[in-house]
């Protein structure tokens, strides 16, 4: 039976609609399997009060809660900095996109997991083959954004469809993974799996590669991650086997 992983959410570090438990909780009536709360990163201080919030949530939860973290990174160097000091703390790292650089650089790093909406702001999918490639080669999944699609992000929402369209695209061209997440920032915002899968579906991909997207990639991201930081996997493609 497939499992689902949203590998995106917002939350509130406070109680109420917004909290890490609530989320959680809401999303297991979606039919989720698990979450990864990816709140922006600010500072090191806030970043251990979440790390802490999702620990606590987990003792109550029906699901597995991921500690991610999205950074936003003003230039290429300063992502590649971030990414170092932040992804041993990290089950799931999520690099904001929109500048090309920064798409370029989230590309070429392995250990970045997720390149969110590469084309939020743009006048253009903000993607090229040399990305995506890269993207495949580094395992970075190329996110299907529901929130951007949903609250139009200062463009029209048609443009933001086929900017995203033509990811998906060359994605399957180049044989990239792809990944559809809500990146909820409220229970309201949550979807069900297949919603989201629909969206990928809608368009350009294949049905099973549409479902692929929130359940056999995901999963398999939070797979390899566990397997890391458990000392598992020291390097690409060698497993310790006890």
């Amino acid at each position: 039976m497939a499992k689902y992983y949203d590998l995106h959410v917002h939350t509130s570090q406070s109680s109420g609609a917004n909290s890490v438990g609530e989320m959680a909780q809401t999303a297991e009536k979606f039919g989720w399997n698990g979450i990864a709360v990816c709140d922006h990163f600010e500072d090191m201080a806030k970043f251990r009060q979440q790390q802490n919030a999702i620990k606590a949530a987990q003792k109550n939860s029906g699901i597995e809660i991921f500690f991610g973290t999205e950074i936003q990174p003003k230039n290429q160097n300063e992502l590649g900095r971030m990414v170092s000091k932040i992804r041993e703390h990290v089950q799931i790292l999520v690099a904001h996109g929109g500048d090309y650089s920064i798409n370029r650089a989230a590309c070429q790093n392995p250990k970045v997991d997720i390149l969110a909406h590469p084309e939020l702001g743009r006048t253009d999918n903000g993607l090229d083959e040399f990305c995506l490639a890269q993207a495949r080669e580094n395992n970075v999944a190329i996110q299907i954004n529901f929130r951007e699609i949903l609250e139009g992000y200062r463009k029209p929402r048609v443009f933001i469809l086929s900017h995203i369209a033509e990811n998906i695209r060359l994605a399957q061209e180049l044989r990239a993974p792809v990944v559809a997440c809500s990146a909820a920032q409220s229970v309201w915002d949550i979807r069900d799996p297949r919603a989201l899968a629909s969206i990928a579906n809608v368009l350009g991909m294949e049905l099973g590669d549409a479902i692929n997207t929130v359940s056999e990639i995901p999963e398999r991201i939070v797979e390899t991650n566990k397997a890391k930081l458990s000392g598992k996997a020291p390097v690409r493609g060698v497993e310790i086997v006890e």
